[in-house]
Parts: C-alpha cells; structure tokens; sequence
C-alpha cells in the first residue's frame, strides 16, 4: 500500500495520499489551501484520485478541500455531525487569516460500518466521536492499518477543549472502536509520527482500559 504522508501547515497537519502504488488514491485531510506538495506528488507519482476524505471538519484538516475537488471532480467524505463545522470554514479563516476559504458541504456521509474502495483496498469506517462529535477513524484490515485523525496519537489523545469536544465520548471510542485492534496495526494519526496498537497499549497512559 501507497501511504505518502506530508506536513503542510502552520499546525503540522498530516496530509495523507493513500492507495495503490501508480493508481486509485485517496487524500486524507488535506490541510493547506493551495495544496501544492500533494498535487505534485499525485502528479509525479501518475497516480488517479478517487476521493478526498475529512477525519473530522477542523479547519487544519479541510483547508484544501475545495482545491481538490476541483481540481479531480471526485467526492468529498466527511460524518454528517461535523457538516455545520465545516460550513463556517470561511468565517474561520477570515478571522485567523483575514480571508475566507470557501468550503461547500460534503458529497457524501460517512458512517460506522461504511466501507470506502481504494483500488483493491477497503477502508471501514469506525465512527469514534470526541474530539469533535463527528470523527471517524479508516482500517484497512487486510493491511493492518489504521489511519486515527485526531482521535488517538503517539502518546497521547485528542484535546476534547474545543467546542463539540466531550473526554467521555472520547474515551468510549478509544475503549470500544480501537483498543480492540489487535498490538500489529499501524497507526497513521493526524499529527506527528506513526505507530501501532501495540505501542499505545504499553506506553499512552490515555489508551489504558480493562
């Protein structure tokens, strides 16, 4: 599997291409406006994108939405809880930046159990609110991977200080969605480094449950 992660903002968001090596890929996250590395990378790589994916509507996670999907005329994926979040993107971004990135509602919902075609590949969705009401989570299980968003990282787990946020939430997820996985599934979070199932389970004193 293809798995192409690049940091692109002021927040070191990571920006995933994930797919088939010289075919059908996803972007996961596309978080800068212009998106310039992922495009050329795309590009470079003769690789065919079928489809942009939102962990969840932070504006560091959706910045590039729009560029893409005009760009590849392919359909944005995002949980129907976080749609309002995404819609006051351009209220956002005037605010921190001083202009408006435009954002348009998703083409289409993801929810739990849904199963996202890349290639040969096939993504479910694990529905893991928390850290925004509408996270999710992608596990490819053949693959052994699992990509978490802002759900759980290296070390740590997603602040849940942010409006929509709930620890409570947060934690059912992590406990019921992917404490269960087994130790040898990779982890590609939305921040920072990768890991696995099992590191966490050692050494993130969030991700200890009985």
């Amino acid at each position: 599997m293809l798995i192409e992660r690049l940091v692109i903002n002021e927040l070191y968001t990571n920006t995933y291409v994930v797919g088939e090596p010289g075919g059908a890929v996803m972007i996961l996250d596309p978080g800068d406006e212009e998106m310039t590395e992922v495009i050329e990378f795309v590009r470079e790589h003769d690789l065919r994108v079928v489809s942009i994916v939102n962990s969840h509507a932070h504006y560091d996670h959706v910045l590039g939405n729009e560029r893409m999907r005009d760009l590849y005329g392919v359909p944005l994926y995002l949980h129907e809880r976080d749609v309002e979040t995404l819609l006051q993107l351009p209220h956002i971004t005037k605010s921190l930046f001083g202009s408006s990135v435009p954002s348009r509602a998703p083409d289409r919902y993801l929810r739990d159990g849904d199963v996202l075609e890349v290639g040969s590949y096939r993504f479910r969705v694990l529905e893991t609110p928390g850290h925004t009401p509408g996270c999710v989570c992608l596990y490819e299980e053949r693959e052994d991977v699992l990509f978490t968003g802002d759900t759980l990282f290296a070390g740590t787990i997603g602040r849940t200080d942010l409006p929509g946020g709930d620890i409570e939430q947060l934690m059912q997820s992590l406990q019921y969605k992917i404490w269960p996985l087994p130790d040898r599934v990779a982890i590609y979070p939305g921040h920072e480094e990768e890991s696995t199932i099992g590191e966490e389970r050692m050494h993130n004193p969030y991700f200890h449950f009985s």
